[in-house]
């Protein structure tokens, strides 16, 4: 049976980049995306045109319940996530007043 993986902030950067390694490991991949979409469609035609099928999916992972809608969709299509990569940057000012202290 094949992996699944999600990858949170799959659209660009390192996300981008562990989602065409996977894809390419023969791996089915979920890309999550926030804003991205553009970037999201962009990377999933180009590895459908090298023969690889990737998901994307859109979720902002700073909402709990588009969290459960996103796992729900992935189970209900997949059966399982077998590797979660946490990519996904979620930086609020608190969080960046904090470090900034």
């Amino acid at each position: 049976m094949q992996r699944v993986v999600l990858i949170t902030g799959g659209s660009g950067g390192i996300g981008k980049a562990c989602v065409e390694k996977f894809a390419r490991s023969g791996i089915k991949v979920i890309a999550n995306y926030n804003k991205s979409k553009e970037s999201a469609e962009s990377l999933q035609k180009s590895l459908k045109e090298e023969g690889y099928e990737v998901d994307i999916y859109k979720a902002d992972v700073s909402k709990r319940e588009e969290i459960r809608k996103m796992i729900a969709w992935i189970l209900e299509k997949y059966g399982k996530i077998d590797i979660l990569i946490n990519n996904a940057r979620n930086i609020t000012n608190k969080t960046v007043y904090r470090f900034n202290r």
